[in-house]
């Protein structure tokens, strides 16, 4: 009888330590290795949606591979924070010459994407034109003389740059030289826009930027309308038979620092 019941519970020792080794075995990776697991899973996926967004030299480069005219020239610096985008629509685009609208926006968009048709955040249209009528040409370039400026129109603009200050028909102009340019404020008299503030501070700017070298001519003209409220401004200057214009509603500085980024 005792060696029954030994052997009876020999037998359901052997039996319960089975069931508990089997048990051990098929038990679930521990909560820390399936966190480990599971921020590895998700750090791949992030690897593979996440993308850089690209930089405006990296859109400049883009846009330019896609024009068909030859050394062509586009501004390279625009008016944006470090949180904007800058987004293009080429308006036009031969072997003679092209034109491309720039404009901010809160997020990257593709070159010519859909949605800058309603876009109304427009920095600066910038276009290249070939002229086959030199005479044409010339008509965007109409000549400046400040050799002889009477006494009382002239202007101490600083770093030693004179300026010729007239008005006409309603209007006030303030024109002055550097090198090659001929740059020009235009402004409603009654208004009585301190024009001579805002060409010194252009100046200012352009003692430590240089604009682009023309081959004979360059031209800024800032134009503000009644109230002086907003402004209008062209800069544009000819290399050999092209002529190169910047058009932007940005205030004069922003206007010079995409100007004089131009390459």
């Amino acid at each position: 009888m005792k060696k029954i019941l030994f052997f009876s519970l020999f037998t359901f020792s052997l039996i319960a330590s089975g069931c508990s080794n089997g048990s051990t075995d098929s038990q679930p990776d521990s909560p820390t290795e399936e966190k480990a697991n599971a921020a590895g899973q998700a750090n791949t996926e992030t690897d593979q949606t996440t993308e850089e967004p690209p930089s405006t030299d990296e859109q400049i480069k883009e846009i330019r591979s896609m024009l068909k005219m030859k050394d062509n020239k586009l501004p390279t610096k625009f008016p944006i924070t470090d949180s904007e985008y800058i987004a293009a629509k080429i308006n036009e685009n031969e072997t003679d010459g092209y034109s491309i609208s720039f404009y901010q926006t809160q997020e990257a968009v593709s070159i010519n994407d859909e949605s800058l048709a309603t876009n109304d955040n427009l920095i600066a249209t910038f276009k290249a034109e070939t002229f086959d009528d030199e005479n044409k040409q010339k008509e965007l370039f109409p000549e400046v003389s400040l050799d002889s400026v009477p006494d009382d129109m002239k202007v101490d603009l600083g770093h030693q740059i004179t300026g010729m200050r007239e008005g006409a028909a309603g209007s006030s102009y303030l024109v002055w030289k550097e090198g090659r340019w001929v740059l020009q404020i235009k402004s409603i008299s009654e208004d009585q826009l301190d024009s001579v503030d805002i060409a010194r501070k252009m100046v200012d700017y352009l003692e430590e930027n240089a604009l682009p070298v023309p081959k004979e001519n360059g031209r800024v003209e800032v134009n503000y309308p009644k109230n002086a409220e907003e402004v209008e401004i062209t800069a544009r200057w000819e290399e050999g038979n092209v002529v190169y214009t910047l058009e932007t509603a940005e205030v004069p500085i922003n206007a010079l620092m995409m100007t004089v980024s131009t390459e």
